[in-house]
């Protein structure tokens, strides 16, 4: 089991420091497949955080926690913004979301269909959302 943690700040440019879960799940032996779905994973998930969470224009913490575990990989994600449980959130089909002219609102449907568990806590005024991506590492 390896852990990697980056606390990132509610700026979009922030994204390309989770280009660092690459050679980190690469390292740990994870599969290419798996290792996409992760950072798939991550990256909407802190994409919801920053483009969601805060109102007041101020700067914020997000923490991510990726860690390897046998049978898979778990990713969790900190952030002391707006109250938001993603298992709650609607899951449009991708073709209502064309027909309807929006953009955006995949995301969560995505979530939902790559992960195994998606968890969610708010604790002391932050948001703490926990997934798991099963896969069967050899030897494991």
């Amino acid at each position: 089991m390896a852990i990697l943690r980056l606390t990132l700040s509610n700026q979009l440019d922030e994204l390309v420091r989770i280009n660092a879960l690459t050679e980190f799940l690469d390292e740990e032996g994870v599969p290419p497949a798996i290792a996409q779905r992760v950072k798939l994973v991550v990256e909407e998930l802190v994409v919801n955080v920053i483009q969601h969470a805060f109102d007041d224009g101020g700067k914020h913490s997000i923490l991510l926690d990726v860690r390897t575990e046998p049978g898979g990989v778990t990713i969790v994600v900190e952030d002391d913004g707006k109250p938001f449980d993603p298992r709650k959130a609607p899951t449009p089909a991708a073709k209502e979301l064309m027909e309807a002219g929006k953009r955006g609102g995949l995301g969560m449907t995505i979530i939902k269909k790559v992960v195994r568990d998606l968890d969610y806590e708010r604790t002391e005024g932050r948001n703490r959302v926990r997934a798991f991506i099963a896969y069967s590492a050899p030897g494991r």
